[in-house]
């Protein structure tokens, strides 16, 4: 994200910004997706010829990010309007983009890289689509202003053509459309493609941040330098292993094996050395006050495992992701003791939804500016409102007995709302009136026989 008081759209400006944002942002972008994927910088460790070399990359970022964005986004956000219509029809978007999916695969984006960029558009049959980008080939430019409008957004990206040349290509999206540049292998500027150019119907950048926190920090960046501190503690471990494996055996004293000089059939070359002999045989001979024993080094093993317990201890309470493989994690915990042991997840989930719905606000109203114009409607995009619902194991006695005991006091979809297993109260509550509708129809007598007058 680059802030500018102002940005005029030309070849100029663009490969400044292009060659700028390569420079800066993405090394730290490049470098989170690598611990992402477990190519952590002992990888890269080099040692003495000879000398044992384990690579150990502990995937504590992966961790991380998994567990942050399963917990926050695990259920899907559901989505409430007194509007029926209307919400109806912006449900249907929602199902023909897969919002389900594109919310968590965001989540996780702006968990991996502190911040996720969605692109709202419309396709060649004029349906509203919307689509989560990489943020390594996004640009985007905002205004200086108290309010941060964003001025333009630029996707960036290579490709390559049948005969193997590549060329980098820049969409770049402003208030009033969309201008093509391209920069040919070898060439320092980019050029535009004025005939690729296309207007936009939404009269806004249609791209969409979606911050993590509002450091735009990764959930695991202050953490990589433990991490490392892990892996290479976990590498050494290793080492040592192996260095006991390949240990040297000491002799004390001179045994009484000399080297043959004969072989096998007597000839008086191709004999065998005295310790081949002693391994052949499996047999040691020592003189009076002779041994053997291994050369190997000492290893205060308890001292090593409490230095990397430390490490781990330190990883998830400075990244706010609780270990469950910890022990306090094990038996039957009520639903109130988990809460407890999740708090610091819950204070993490609870800073990216706030800024996470700022991002489906912004494409809510994208999105019903789009339906406004299609069906003539004039829907005001803030009477949708979004539900986030945290993916945690529940203790069901307990729910169930909690609503049980509301039951006098509540309405029946307040009720349903409380529980998980119901993922839409409208249906549900249309099943509800259903069934009372075919049990009142049911004519009973006093006999326990229906009143059609046939006896059983």
């Amino acid at each position: 994200m680059i802030k500018l008081s102002e940005f005029e759209v030309n070849d100029k400006n663009v490969t400044l910004v292009i060659d700028r944002f390569k420079n800066s942002e993405y090394p730290r972008l490049k470098k989170l997706y690598q611990y992402y994927s477990a190519d952590n910088e002992i990888l890269s460790r080099v040692q003495e010829a000879g000398k044992p070399n384990n690579k150990l990359a502990c995937a504590y970022a992966k961790y991380i990010t998994k567990l942050q964005t399963g917990y926050f986004a695990g259920v899907p956000v559901k989505l409430k309007s007194s509007e029926e219509e209307y919400l109806q029809k912006y449900n249907e978007v929602m199902e023909d983009n897969f919002s389900s999916d594109v919310n968590f695969e965001m989540a996780k984006s702006a968990s991996i890289f502190g911040y996720g960029v969605e692109l709202v558009y419309q396709n060649e049959k004029a349906g509203t689509k919307f689509k989560k980008l990489d943020p390594r080939e996004v640009i985007l430019i905002f205004g200086t202003s108290m309010d941060e409008f964003l001025l333009c957004g630029i996707r960036y990206y290579t490709v390559s053509g049948l005969d193997n040349k590549a060329k980098e290509i820049a969409e770049v999206y402003t208030t009033t459309g969309k201008r093509y540049f391209e920069r040919a292998y070898g060439k320092s500027k980019f050029v535009e493609i004025a005939e690729k150019e296309e207007g936009n119907i939404f009269n806004e950048v249609p791209f969409i941040l979606y911050k993590n926190n509002e450091e735009m920090k990764s959930d695991f960046e202050d953490v990589i330098s433990l991490n490392d501190s892990y892996d290479t503690a976990q590498s050494n471990t290793a080492n040592d292993t192996d260095y006991f494996n390949d240990a040297y055996m000491v002799i004390e004293g001179s045994n009484d094996i000399a080297d043959d000089t004969d072989d096998e059939d007597g000839n008086g070359a191709g004999g065998v050395s005295a310790a081949e002999k002693m391994k052949k045989n499996k047999i040691l001979f020592f003189p009076d006050g002779g041994g053997a024993k291994f050369l190997v080094k000492d290893i205060n093993d308890a001292a090593t495992e409490n230095y990397k317990n430390r490490l781990n201890g330190d990883i998830h309470k400075f990244s706010m992701t609780p270990d469950l493989g910890d022990e306090k994690f094990a038996g039957n915990l009520s639903g109130i003791a988990i809460k407890f042991k999740t708090i610091p997840l819950e204070e993490a989930a609870t800073e990216k939804e706030n800024k996470f719905r700022v991002g489906l606000k912004k494409r809510c109203e994208l999105i019903t500016a789009m339906l406004n114009l299609k069906l003539n409607r004039n829907w005001d995009f803030r009477d949708i409102t979004e539900e986030f619902t945290r993916n945690l194991p529940v203790n069901e006695q307990e729910l169930t007995n909690t609503v049980l005991s509301l039951a006098e006091y509540v309405s029946h979809r307040t009720l349903l709302e409380l529980l998980p297993q119901v993922a839409d109260v409208d249906e549900e509550l249309k099943r509800i009136a259903g069934e009372k509708d075919e049990y009142d129809k049911l004519d009973y007598s006093f006999d326990g026989n229906t009143g059609d007058g046939i006896d059983e």
